[in-house]
């Protein structure tokens, strides 16, 4: 039962049960776009603090999961937004994150650096915990559309993120970067109009309840966690090394960069059609045909040269990123009863399981050497090939008893 608006103001966007609230999607898909540019920075910047710094392999994976340090508060915040209403978090979070990650370039020190990154992963544990539930509320009785317009928003915002912060470190250099914050802060005055009438549905259950009802579900979590961490793992290398291998091959930092969103554009690509298309077919199809596509993607891509490193960007970036949005809609469909709590568990096991790999991933690398630690991850995917056997056929409506066993 939706909370009434008060007085004077205008209408819920979620009084209108089942409707998908186009303008509202777009919006926070947006927003989605806008805010993920910033965590972005890093991995192109990664080669430049590196020299600047003297930082080592490790070092640098250090950073990227300093960056992703917040997963403990994911659920915290998503636990706490399913009682509170979720519009201060999605709308200040943009600006603070585009601040403290547009200052990484003028950092004096690793400690700097690490600061900032702490700070910026608390912003960014504020805005995705809670937008997920304002997603599947908006998107009516088509959440893989919805979850894909705001999967494919932070997919675009990370293709773009790099070449944002390689525009402007190029024209005003490193220790500028602050002025990449600009579209961050002007988006969060956007996001404090206009959502103004989001208003919270419904009183979710009390924590007793809700372990209760997770234990219930019990199988179908610990698969949805290996799935996300097999992504969580490719996300934490390969998008955070890959400006580092093509470096490591004479390639400019500023065309590393643009290869980087080149990537994370065909991700997006990836992950609107991924979503949408759950809603037709199924998510285990999906999820199927993800896990078989990226070894030979990735295992091509490591090995590749000129021209055809740009072409395989796409496949590899459609592959290992379109997944993000079926099993963000799978999280809020096992715990329909409490979706920011589901989308805080979604990201906050995803920041942990990411933040490790990309330290594992940068030893590795210092052990073996970057291609061969490219190889050893493109095998990760076909893991998850068992666990998808597990999975009901789907796609699974909210009210599907099966989801709930």
């Amino acid at each position: 039962m939706a909370i009434p608006p008060s007085q004077g103001a205008h209408p819920s966007l979620t009084d209108r049960e089942g409707k998908f609230h186009t303008p509202t999607v777009l919006l926070v898909s947006i927003a989605h776009m806008v805010h993920d540019t910033y965590p972005a920075f890093l991995a192109p910047l990664l080669p430049l603090l590196q020299v600047k710094l003297g930082l080592s392999y490790t070092m640098a994976g250090g950073l990227a999961a300093f960056l992703r340090s917040s997963f403990l508060l994911q659920p915290i915040i998503g636990f706490w937004a399913d009682r509170r209403n979720i519009r201060a978090f999605v709308m200040v979070a943009p600006a603070t994150t585009a601040l403290f990650m547009s200052a990484l370039g003028a950092a004096p020190s690793y400690t700097i650096l690490v600061l900032l990154l702490i700070c910026a992963g608390i912003s960014h544990a504020a805005f995705h915990a809670p937008a997920p539930a304002l997603m599947m509320r908006i998107s009516g009785s088509r959440p893989g559309r919805g979850m894909s317009f705001f999967m494919t928003g932070g997919e675009f915002g990370r293709a773009v993120g790099p070449v944002l912060i390689g525009s402007v470190v190029v024209l005003v250099g490193l220790n500028w970067s602050i002025l990449a914050a600009v579209p961050g802060l002007v988006i969060s005055l956007l996001l404090v109009r206009l959502l103004r009438t989001v208003h919270r549905e419904t009183l979710p259950p009390k924590v007793t309840k809700l372990g209760k009802i997770m234990g219930a579900r019990r199988g179908l979590l610990v698969r949805l966690l290996m799935l996300m961490a097999i992504r969580s793992f490719m996300i934490g290398s390969v998008t955070i090394f890959l400006p580092g291998l093509l470096t490591s091959r004479g390639v400019a930092v500023f065309a590393a960069a643009g290869a980087l969103s080149l990537f994370e554009l065909a991700g997006a690509g990836g992950a609107l059609a991924a979503g949408t298309w759950s809603d037709l077919v199924g998510i285990r199809r999906v999820l199927f045909l993800a896990h078989i596509a990226t070894p030979p993607c990735l295992l091509a891509l490591t090995w590749s040269h000129g021209w055809a490193t740009a072409f395989l960007l796409i496949p590899t970036g459609i592959a290992i990123l379109s997944t993000g949005p079926v099993l963000l809609t799978l999280s809020q469909k096992v715990l329909p009863e409490a979706r920011g709590t589901a989308g805080g568990l979604y990201f906050g096991v995803n920041q942990l399981l990411a933040a490790l790999s990309s330290v594992g991933f940068g030893v590795l690398i210092d052990a073996i050497g970057i291609q061969p630690a490219f190889v050893v991850a493109s095998v990760v995917p076909l893991l998850g090939l068992p666990l998808l056997l597990g999975l009901p056929a789907l796609p699974i409506e909210r009210d599907d008893p099966g989801m709930h066993e």
